[in-house]
């Protein structure tokens, strides 16, 4: 099955997360498809524009699935160095949570998988270098390709995904509320949690 990779945050906000999302294409549509119907949501599926009620259905939805995530977290790792460029910095958080959450998904794979990255952040010449970094990962049997979130599914699914985690580490009203939508399946292991430390190294949590 592909694998859907989208972020959320980053260097400015003190916390950037990068979701990966290991769901067949049909899928993907039917679950987006089924939110729509049940919500009456119109356009691309953005975690930024759905409140906690929907997000809880979609949640549901993704536990009924037999869909599975790897979240990557980096909040002490978004400190920059003295006198370094921020723009630079974000890049590299950028390239490390991606470097980390689809190494961690390819891990024991055999079979061969598509890796599809959000092409919406980053400029063309720093994206096609991070497609090149993971096509290395994924091997010469597998592919790694940039595409539009609006036109996917499985991207959409992981922007919701990376938006959630990213106000769960955020210090607000909603943090609480946010942490008790995905904790199920964090439980679960459905979903999978990594955090980035400073060093690019990554610790892995299953659970809260």
């Amino acid at each position: 099955m592909p694998i859907y990779c989208d972020e959320s945050g980053g260097v400015g906000r003190g916390v950037m997360t990068l979701a990966a999302v290991d769901i067949a294409a049909d899928q993907a549509d039917a679950l987006v498809s089924r939110f729509r119907e049940a919500t009456g949501y119109v356009g691309e599926l953005k975690g930024s524009r759905i409140d906690l009620d929907r997000r809880g259905l979609f949640f549901d939805l993704f536990a009924s699935s037999v869909a599975n995530a790897t979240i990557g977290i980096a909040i002490s790792a978004l400190k920059p160095d003295h006198n370094a460029d921020r723009g630079d910095h974000d890049i590299a958080t950028y390239a490390a949570l991606l470097d980390d959450v689809v190494g961690a998904m390819l891990s024991g794979v055999v079979s061969c998988e598509s890796v599809i990255i959000d092409d919406g952040r980053y400029g063309p010449e720093t994206l096609s270098k991070v497609r090149d970094d993971i096509g290395r990962l994924v091997g010469p049997c597998g592919t790694a390709q940039l595409e539009l979130s609006h036109r996917l599914a499985g991207l959409q699914i992981a922007d919701v995904i990376a938006n959630s985690f990213f106000n769960r580490a955020l210090v607000n009203d909603r943090q609480g509320r946010m942490a008790a939508v995905v904790a199920p399946l964090l439980e679960s292991g459905q979903i999978k949690m990594r955090i980035l430390s400073g060093d690019a190294q990554s610790d892995d949590q299953h659970r809260e």
